[in-house]
């Protein structure tokens, strides 16, 4: 099972490690790194360790939320039939 992360790590990322990130989305903002991407469960330990060895200091880290999840796993109620007068 994969989750979507964001991960946001201080200063920027060298070009090397963000060669090492494909197939994720990278944002670099004012003394940040922005990480985005799907990961398995070892695929996002793996991560985790990689920027633990090239001395990143780790910020943030949030699981986000797909669509169904942020409606609450409900679709939206159906409004009610309008009434004759």
């Amino acid at each position: 099972m994969t989750e979507r992360y964001e991960i946001r790590v201080s200063d920027r990322l060298g070009p090397v490690l963000l060669g090492a990130l494909a197939g994720m989305q990278s944002e670099v903002v004012p003394r940040q790194t922005i990480i985005e991407g799907w990961f398995s469960t070892e695929e996002f330990r793996a991560l985790l360790l990689r920027v633990e060895r090239v001395g990143v200091q780790l910020i943030r880290l949030d699981r986000v939320a797909d669509e169904c999840e942020r409606r609450g796993h409900r679709e939206p109620s159906p409004r009610p039939a309008p009434t004759a007068e």
